[in-house]
């Protein structure tokens, strides 16, 4: 079975391992929940399984998921133009900043995080909950987009039972047609929809360059007046919606022509279009008796063309032939990618094919190839840490673990880790979710969702090969870790990402998940726990007296920080680029006892401690001394406030 890490099914996988419900009640209320055409939250919720706040505690704990103060924040302006206003207020959440792809928002209600993945569909963008004051975030988006109370908001459609794949959220969105109908202010039909998938490419777990603006500014004329709700007669649906103005629209006409060089240069004039137009996604919709040829840009969808739904299957076929997939049959979900040259940029494609009770469905994501990874020293590590790492590489055996929130990095680090091992001549057998980057000398195999073949089995095959490091990007079953402690076991050297907040959490997850304590202790050599956090504008930032600086675990009196105020160079944000981080802890004897005992994680966080490990929070704290981070941004990540 498939795979998927949605934000639903994170949560539901830690209210399992917490013990705050049954596999068998899952299964129950997921059954009452498809029946409903609702999200399994609120029957949840509605049986008394669960409450707000034991998602709360999931969602803090064994999530990492931060709380935030709003009174003392601002979103940026860009996030807030990411979400339609209709969305925010239908759906109860605030977002606050966009990092490469990755979309943090707030929400008031812990139970609303099952809401997240409609919206992430919604918009196209992945997600990041933080939590915070429910009465906060209600007034924050009356703040910010306006009291609408005038204007009737369209109700969420309901989403039913997804029959045909379930995907890895850092590869695919889940993206429903009517939510592609709400993302133009019309309300669809209350028929019943497939939830289809989008690729992402999971950018956002990727470090901006130190200068660079972590979202693109906008001028003033593309930038939405936030005060005033878009006039909702203006917006239409995607059969309504006529080209972009002043962007011809793409002749389909030829698809009625069984003429396979006219479609391949079909195939190209679109490719070229989109790039030429800045487009991320490109999307071919069937719908009812069409289907539409789409394209996602600046986080809206723009109609680019479109005909009748009989002539979609030669544009689909040319599109899986030109991504290496002709041999997939119509009736099985597909993912490919390739590397191409589209005008005078290297583009990489992702293309997912999924079908549908419609037709298939077609979803091509575009990327600028990216050539190398970043090294170690450019994330944000320090020189004391990076040796220590590359020493690791070089000469070490055993499980070396990089434990990090989705969005914190962790991919970022596991490239710069295969990278360093491929360039002192080892063989590395990668097993990856996303190839984000290409490595030459490095044996890179993509985990197709469509597959019936688990992530566990590519491992295992490369058990088989010769190579000296088996790396996983993305352990996520116990069937993974029990791979990853034998390939250690074996005398290979292990690079393997978890979802965590910190090492002492992934290493209490994992236990958590089936682990056995002793060889999981054995396996374990090397830790690596980090988070992201945005740097301050060099042009706005100045001095600044934080009431919070004194809260900062083993801060020095009287600490001064800075922060930036906002100004043209940096949108306005007082933020340009991101940085790491990071926690580095060798598993000594006395942190292996900790883990063979199968300790708690303030057990296992005691035992690193006294190990001599520097924690996250001292790391972020030589960032707060330096000036270049806040100590409002160091808190929101750590949130050492309480």
């Amino acid at each position: 079975m498939p795979e998927s890490t949605d934000i639903s099914t994170r949560v539901l996988d830690s209210l399992v391992t917490a013990g705050l419900i049954t596999v068998e009640q899952l299964a129950s209320v997921g059954d009452v929940a498809r029946e409903r055409g609702t999200d399994i939250g609120s029957v949840l919720h509605e049986r008394g399984f669960v409450t707000g706040a034991d998602v709360a505690s999931v969602l803090e704990h064994e999530m990492g998921v931060p709380s935030v103060d709003l009174s003392s924040y601002a979103p940026e302006d860009e996030a807030l133009a990411l979400v339609p206003a209709v969305v925010a207020r239908a759906r109860g959440l605030l977002p606050l900043f966009e990092i490469e792809g990755m979309l943090t928002v707030a929400i008031g209600d812990p139970m609303d995080v099952f809401k997240l993945d409609d919206v992430s569909a919604e918009i196209g963008l992945e997600l990041e909950p933080v939590l915070a004051d429910s009465a906060s975030v209600l007034g924050a988006i009356v703040q910010y987009y306006g009291d609408d109370s005038a204007v009737e908001v369209a109700p969420a459609t309901p989403v039913v039972e997804q029959t045909h794949v379930v995907a890895e959220a850092s590869e695919l969105e889940l993206e429903p047609e009517p939510a592609l109908e709400l993302a133009f202010g019309y309300e669809a039909p209350p028929a019943p929809s497939i939830v289809e998938e989008e690729p992402v490419i999971p950018t956002a777990d990727e470090f901006t360059i130190e200068g660079e603006s972590s979202a693109p500014a906008q001028s003033a004329a593309e930038t939405p007046t936030l005060e005033q709700p878009v006039p909702t007669e203006s917006i239409k649906t995607i059969a309504e919606a006529t080209p972009a103005e002043g962007r011809p629209a793409i002749d389909l006409d030829v698809l009625a022509v069984a003429d396979v060089r006219k479609v391949t240069m079909l195939v190209t004039e679109i490719l070229e279009d989109a790039v030429a137009n800045g487009a991320s996604r490109i999307h071919l919709l069937p719908y009812k008796e069409d289907f539409f040829l789409v394209y996602r840009v600046k986080g809206g969808l723009e109609k680019a063309g479109s005909a009748p739904l009989s002539m979609q299957g030669a544009l689909v076929d040319a599109f899986k032939s030109f991504g290496k997939l002709a041999g997939v049959p119509a009736t099985m979900p597909a993912l490919g990618r390739v590397h191409t040259r589209i005008g005078d940029k290297d583009i990489v494609l992702t293309i997912s094919v999924v079908p549908t009770i419609a037709g298939q469905r077609l979803v091509i994501g575009l990327t600028p190839h990216r050539p190398q990874p970043r090294v170690l020293a450019e994330l944000g590590i320090s020189e004391a840490e990076e040796r220590v790492l590359k020493a690791m590489v070089e000469r070490g055996r055993g499980l070396l673990l990089v434990a990090a929130p989705v969005a914190g990095g962790g991919s970022s680090t596991y490239y710069a880790l295969i990278a360093h091992a491929a360039s002192v001549g080892k063989t590395v057998y990668s097993v990856e979710r996303a190839v984000e980057y290409e490595i030459p000398a490095v044996a890179q195999v993509m985990v197709n969702p469509g597959s019936p073949i688990p992530t566990a089995n590519f491992i295992a095959a490369g058990l088989r090969q010769d190579t000296d490091v088996i790396a996983v990007d993305g352990l996520r079953t116990v069937e993974d870790v029990h791979l990853a402690v034998e390939a250690a076991g074996l005398g290979k050297l292990v690079i393997a990402t978890f979802p965590a907040a910190d090492i002492s959490s992934s290493v209490r997850r994992m236990l958590d998940l089936g682990a056995e304590p002793h060889s999981l202790a054995a396996a374990l050599t090397l830790g690596v726990g980090q988070r992201l956090v945005r740097l301050n504008c060099p042009n706005c930032s100045s001095q600044t007296v934080s009431p919070l600086a004194a809260k900062i675990p083993g801060a020095p009196a009287g600490l001064v920080s800075k922060s930036g105020s906002g100004c043209p160079n940096c949108a306005k944000t007082g933020f340009r680029g991101v940085t790491g981080i990071f926690e580095v802890l060798p598993f000594t004897e006395p942190v292996r006892a900790a883990v063979a005992a199968s300790g708690s994680a303030a057990e296992i966080v005691a035992a690193a401690t006294k190990a001599g490990m520097r924690s996250l929070v001292a790391s972020g704290l030589a960032r707060v001394v330096a000036g270049e981070v806040s100590v409002e941004e160091l808190d929101r990540v750590l949130r050492f406030s309480g």
